[in-house]
């Protein structure tokens, strides 16, 4: 439980970030081509609208098909995300609770430190006193 793990716990945490990142972008970028398809497909339907051709509406019946495919590849890079930033999340907790048990490690080897005699313990007294006594034999 030394700093190396808290190190790693950390690099974890940055990998993940990071991924988290990237995949925010990835699905930015595809919703944004989702979103300009489904401004081309409504333009495809007002054409037809007035034209009543049957070339319009099958180009945009193909437009929302490509939409449907970004989209669904915009949400497989959303799930990525979440999934990076509950990793990141976890580790971060993970690395917090190595740091408090290496900090609870050192306070204990300081207070065995200070347990140990540095030298000889006074002569006991003669009198022996007990330390707890209940209150019906005071």
């Amino acid at each position: 439980m030394g700093t190396r793990s808290v190190t790693a716990a950390l690099c974890i945490t940055l990998l993940s970030s990071g991924g988290a990142a990237y995949c925010y972008m990835q699905a930015d970028t595809l919703q944004r081509q989702g979103q300009w398809l489904m401004e081309r497909g409504t333009a495809q339907a007002e054409d037809y609208a007035r034209r009543l051709d049957g070339k319009a509406a099958d180009a945009q019946l193909k437009t929302f098909s490509e939409r449907r495919t970004v989209m669904e590849k915009a949400h497989l890079w959303e799930r990525g995300m979440m999934l990076g930033v509950l990793a990141a999340a976890m580790s971060l907790v993970g690395a917090y609770v190595l740091f408090l048990l290496k900090r609870l490690d050192d306070q204990l080897l300081d207070a065995m430190g200070e347990l140990r005699p540095t030298a000889e313990p006074p002569a006991a007294s003669s009198e022996h006193r007990p330390t707890l006594v209940s209150s019906l034999q005071r």
